[in-house]
Order: structure tokens, then C-alpha cells, then sequence
């Protein structure tokens, strides 16, 4: 009996030893784990910071919301939306973050094809990021890698995220898409979605909007052409007027602008003869559209060669044109001369003088007082006041 007891006692003791041994197995285990984590997301951050690609981790392969047109409701970001791009199909999941963070990743594609080294910005969603130009400083920052994979770390929250290919230019078109979209649908941040982080998200998935091309002609009532006209593209969205791209008419009142394939209003302003000419043209752009003509009421058109005190042309001069009644409205009243100091522009009928801005070792030039009443040619001659 004694004997026995002694073997249950020892039993015992090796099935508590047994126990101890592997739960310092599994701590050495899960402690790996969470080092490597760590190292993994510092590794990311430091590879974000530095501009290079962000490690390899990736997420279970969901689909890329589709580019809608118009502003849609909040989501949820963990049901994304249907697409009709083909999948990026990422090839691990991502790493479990330290301290509570929660992890958000997604891809980001052009055409159905990812995006590598986009720069990927996430910001507080707060009244101050509801607009075309977000207000840093942003939450998280990284790019994406060769798959249009990307991946950061937040505290829960809500949260605009947006993808660049070139935050520095965001007005260029690249490779044929618009440089920026915003999570959910859209071409700026006051046009996205809310993303409320509560988890880990990994369906956070933007699809890049291809760039269209807008152009035609600004004239007046008389058919003629209206030189440096002001046009320009917004949208409207929760009563804002959110502007987009913008530009003037060259001499022939001919303009182009680029932009993204939504719905969006074209404006027209020019000064009148006596007050502001203006129109609007709305459109719901779908591809390029280059054959708009935009009819206004138009004022002067003055053209001319712009000269120095010593007759030469002012090639390449940036000049305005100001009325002396402060009262006389002149909305296109700047511009710039050609190769060779040649002009053309629109202006109230009034009493006007032409000037240059000064610039270093250039001090600025005005003219005389030309009255305009009706197309007319001039060549101005500036000099130092």
C-alpha cells in the first residue's frame, strides 16, 4: 500500500512537471511570436519612413471596391463592396499588432493591375479632413509593395484614408489614372467614406480612378472666341462646392483640363463689358469629352504685343490689366505673353493700365491709361513708375 502510494506521489509529480515544461514552452513560443511582430511592424515603419516598400505581410485576398460616381453612405469597411476589377491575391496573413493596436491593410489597383510604391496617408476623420486637401498631420503613412499591398497600425477610431502615386503633384495624371482616390469610391477625401476602425480591418481596398480629359471652347453670343477665360471643374457634395481642376482659355478661347470620371460641373467666368460674364455646363463624365463650347456674354477682347520702354517685346512676362473704377468687375484681367510678347485677353470697357509684378534685379513696369470700348489691338509700352 505504501508503495503504491509513493508511485501516485511521483506520478504527480512528473505530470506537474510535464505541465510546467510545456507552458514554458509555450510562452518562449508566443514570446517569439510577439518579438517578431514587433520587429516585423517596426521594420514597416521604418521601411515607410524611409520611402522604400513596407515588409511582405499581407491579408486574406478581398475584393476592391468599385469607383462609383456619386457620394455613397458609410460602410462598414469590413464588407467590401462588389468589384469588377480582378483580384490581388496577397499570399500570408498579417501579423497580430503590439499594444493593442489594430491593423488596417488592403491593395490598391489601377485597371485591375496593383499599384506598387503608392503612398498610402491616413487622417483623423474630423471636419478638418473633409475636403479635396487634407489637413496633416495624418494618423499613418506607408506605400504600398510589388502587389499594391499596404499595411499600418492605429488606435481604433474613424479614420479618411487615401492613396497618392505622387503627393507632390496630385495634379498630374499618371500611367492614365487620377493620382488620388480616397477609401470608398471617390476622386478627393470630401468624397470618400468614414472608416471606423474597431478591429482589424483587412478589406480596406481602393481602386484608382481613371483620368479623362475635358476640353472645347469659351465664345461670346456673337460666335467669337474668348480669350483667358476662367474654367474650372467641382463638384457638389453635402452643399459644398468642392473644386476639382481649373485653368484659362488659351487665345483661340480653346482650354483643357484632366481630371477624374465623375459627375461634375464645368464653370466659365470672364469679365463682361460691364459686369462678370459666367455659365455652367454640367457633366457626368464617363470618358474624355473635348467638344464642349461654353457661350457667355462676353466683354472686350484686347490683343497686342506688350513692349519695354525701349520698344522690345516682353516675351514670357506674366502681366495684369487694371481698370481705374474700382468698381468695374475684371475677372480675367491676367496673363502672359508668348515667345514673342504677343497677347490676348478679355476686359470691361473702361480706362485701364497694364502692368508687370516686380521680381528680383526686375522691378515692376506699368503703361499709360488705354480706354477700351470694343475689340481692339493695342501694344502697350511699360515702363518703371
Amino acid at each position: 500500500m505504501r508503495r503504491n502510494g509513493s508511485l501516485q506521489l511521483l506520478g504527480r509529480l512528473a505530470a506537474v512537471l510535464a505541465i510546467v515544461v510545456a507552458a514554458v514552452a509555450v510562452g518562449e513560443l508566443v514570446g517569439a511570436q510577439l518579438r517578431a511582430a514587433r520587429e516585423q511592424l517596426l521594420a514597416g515603419q521604418a521601411a515607410a519612413a524611409s520611402g522604400a516598400p513596407p515588409p511582405t505581410a499581407t491579408t486574406n485576398a478581398t475584393r476592391a471596391p468599385k469607383s462609383t460616381p456619386t457620394a455613397t453612405p458609410e460602410v462598414s469597411p469590413s464588407i467590401a463592396p462588389a468589384a469588377t476589377d480582378p483580384l490581388v491575391f496577397p499570399t500570408a496573413s498579417p501579423a497580430a499588432a503590439p499594444n493593442g493596436a489594430l491593423l488596417l491593410s488592403g491593395t490598391v489597383t489601377a485597371g485591375g493591375a496593383p499599384v506598387r510604391a503608392a503612398q498610402i496617408m491616413v487622417y483623423p476623420s474630423n471636419s478638418l479632413n473633409h475636403g479635396p486637401t487634407p489637413v496633416p498631420p495624418e494618423a499613418a503613412k506607408t506605400t504600398t509593395d510589388d502587389r499594391g499591398f499596404y499595411q499600418v497600425t492605429l488606435p481604433p477610431g474613424v479614420y479618411r484614408i487615401g492613396v497618392f502615386r505622387d503627393y507632390t503633384g496630385q495634379t498630374r495624371s499618371i500611367d492614365g489614372f487620377y493620382p488620388i482616390t480616397w477609401y470608398g469610391d471617390a476622386y478627393a477625401i470630401g468624397f470618400g467614406k468614414d472608416l471606423t476602425i474597431a478591429g482589424n480591418v483587412t478589406s480596406a481596398n481602393i481602386s484608382m480612378l481613371r483620368s479623362v480629359t475635358v476640353g472645347g471652347r469659351v465664345i461670346g453670343r456673337d460666335g467669337v472666341s474668348v480669350p483667358n477665360a476662367q474654367v474650372n471643374l467641382s463638384k457638389m457634395f453635402g452643399g459644398i462646392q468642392y473644386p476639382l481642376t481649373g485653368g484659362m482659355t488659351d487665345r483661340t478661347g480653346s482650354f483643357t483640363l484632366t481630371t477624374v470620371a465623375i459627375p461634375m460641373t464645368l464653370g466659365v467666368q470672364a469679365s463682361g463689358r460691364t459686369t462678370a460674364a459666367w455659365t455652367t455646363i454640367d457633366l457626368d463624365l464617363r470618358g474624355d469629352r473635348t467638344d464642349l463650347v461654353a457661350t457667355i456674354d462676353r466683354g472686350n477682347i484686347v490683343t497686342g504685343t506688350l513692349r519695354d520702354a525701349s520698344g522690345r517685346p516682353l516675351a514670357d512676362t506674366d502681366f495684369g490689366v487694371s481698370p481705374s473704377d474700382s468698381q468695374v468687375s475684371c475677372l480675367s484681367c491676367s496673363a502672359r505673353t508668348d515667345g514673342a510678347g504677343h497677347f490676348a485677353l478679355t476686359v470691361p470697357s473702361a480706362t485701364v493700365r497694364f502692368q508687370t509684378w516686380g521680381q528680383p534685379n526686375q522691378p515692376a513696369l506699368v503703361s499709360t491709361q488705354y480706354p477700351v470700348n470694343g475689340d481692339t489691338t493695342l501694344d502697350p509700352v511699360l515702363k518703371a513708375p
